[in-house]
């Protein structure tokens, strides 16, 4: 297992066993305190609120504080006590019963500064009714003639279809998330609650995927708390209501077949992951590298895979890439919450590119670099379930990194992994991600560049250090090695 069984416990005994018990429980009662919170003052958070009015910098310090919480998890499974066996099995249930709980309250709370979910229950409701979101944008939904079948959806509609943000602008979500909007809706008409549900039934999805992995690695099932209990998937999946719960549960179904060599189901998997976000298309190299050596293989996998690819292409191609397309808008301009492309962007404005110019190139950059990773990771064969995570962790963490656009919830996409490589950068992301709510307040204040140009950099400059301090760490033995080889050559010639 390489580098992942060093992160074994050893067995502890006596008052030492109590210590750790009690720690996790501590952390428990913090982590359940702060969502409390949530619910306590949910009406704080009201749509009706002016921005000035919600309290976005105490929302930012009590995630903060709950992702300082969570980082002591990692001392506690690196120390380990009773991670198998019957004591094992009691921690896994507790684990467990916490994490569904910090879900569950959440069914109680307002979404906390965000308003995504508002498209989703209205576009769930466009295509539960026989509709194009691809064609149609909330703008023509409160434009329609109340007799037709749009302005019906529209009527019933309500607050929703009054808060969708960018009305203007068709969807900017493939069919495979629309076809889940519209299961939500089939449950309960525009309730968050029931597109809640959806998300909670495939985040327990996960969860079982993830205890599969780690019993194939041998590593003891507690550490799925390092994803389970993670602040940052309470609030954004189950407060703020966003699609990556989903979306996971289908990236790691599709590892878990290619890990099980059942590479056309895999790709079915991927397929239909990149129906709900395109990026996981860049797992397909890594998944597939071992059937390189037999290229008739490829032809089932890469067939299905191009086959729902088309599927999911053609509603978006025929409802129109105008000026309309959310698609269009997301790729040309959207951008937030980020240091490394403006970064980039004004690099390359220093030799003279034109500011729209200079952001375009900015973006090309960053995707080269993404697929580079995706293709570069993937040159070796894989030697075991372990590399294949630590690989798959790479290329998701890349992807955050380089996204134009850097939500908190974005960073979701790599955070299963942790319960397999447990990077400090990543783990550190529960602590300063939130400090992206400030950027509320700070709309709130009419002072938004304030946050744009400089606070931002608090977010990603500590895990940006993090993450090189252990590349250097990692690397730095290896090139000792060398020299020490060098000098021996040295010494023998």
């Amino acid at each position: 297992m390489g580098a992942m069984d060093s992160l074994r416990p050893e067995p502890m005994s006596g008052w030492r066993r109590q210590l750790n018990a009690a720690a996790w429980g501590a952390i428990a009662v913090v982590l359940t305190s702060l969502f409390l919170a949530l619910v306590a003052y949910r009406q704080r958070f009201a749509w009706t609120l002016p921005l000035g009015e919600i309290p976005a910098l105490p929302l930012m310090t009590g995630m903060m504080l709950a992702g300082a919480s969570f980082l002591l998890l990692g001392p506690l499974l690196r120390l380990g006590t009773h991670l198998d066996g019957i004591a094992g099995r009691r921690l896994l249930g507790f684990i467990i019963t916490v994490g569904l709980l910090l879900r569950l309250m959440m069914f109680a709370t307002e979404p906390a500064l965000e308003d995504d979910q508002q498209r989703y229950l209205w576009e769930g409701a466009l295509v539960a009714n026989g509709l194009s979101p691809y064609r149609l944008s909330p703008a023509d939904g409160k434009a329609a003639d109340r007799t037709t079948r749009l302005g019906q959806v529209a009527d019933q509609a309500g607050a929703v279809l009054e808060r969708v943000n960018n009305p203007k602008l068709k969807t900017i979500y493939p069919p495979v998330i629309e076809a889940a909007f519209a299961l939500a809706y089939r449950l309960q008409p525009f309730s968050l609650n029931a597109w809640r549900l959806v998300l909670l039934a495939a985040d327990c999805g996960t969860l079982g995927l993830l205890l599969l992995l780690l019993r194939d690695i041998g590593r003891p099932a507690p550490w799925v708390a390092l994803y389970w209990w993670n602040p940052i998937v309470v609030k954004e999946v189950f407060n703020s209501g966003h699609m990556e719960g989903l979306l996971m549960l289908a990236v790691m179904a599709a590892i878990v077949l290619a890990k099980r060599r059942h590479f056309t189901w895999a790709s079915g998997a991927l397929g239909l992951a990149a129906g709900i976000k395109i990026w996981p298309l860049l797992l397909a190299p890594l998944l597939l590298r071992p059937l390189l050596a037999r290229p008739m293989a490829l032809v089932r996998p890469l067939g299905l895979l191009g086959l729902i690819s088309v599927l999911c292409t053609w509603p978006i191609l025929a409802g129109g890439l105008d000026e309309r397309s959310g698609f269009i808008a997301y790729a040309k301009d959207w951008q937030a919450n980020g240091a490394l492309l403006p970064g980039l962007r004004g690099l390359i404005g220093l030799f003279g590119a034109p500011y729209e110019l200079a952001g375009r190139l900015a973006r090309g950059v960053l995707a080269v670099t993404a697929i580079s990773m995706s293709l570069w990771l993937a040159r070796l064969p894989l030697r075991n379930t372990a590399d294949l995570l630590g690989r798959a962790a790479l290329v998701t963490l890349a992807l955050v990194l380089t996204s134009p656009a850097q939500f908190p919830w974005y960073a979701i996409w790599t955070l299963p992994f942790l319960v397999f490589v447990p990077r400090p950068g990543v783990l550190a992301m529960a602590v300063f991600l939130p400090i992206y709510y400030a950027s509320f307040y700070f709309r709130g204040i009419g002072q938004y560049p304030i946050f744009r140009d400089w606070i931002v950099w608090l977010i990603w400059l500590p895990i940006w250090l993090l993450l090189a301090r252990e590349a250097w760490t990692t690397l730095w033995p290896r090139h000792r090695w060398r020299r020490a080889a060098n000098q021996l050559q040295d010494q023998e010639g």
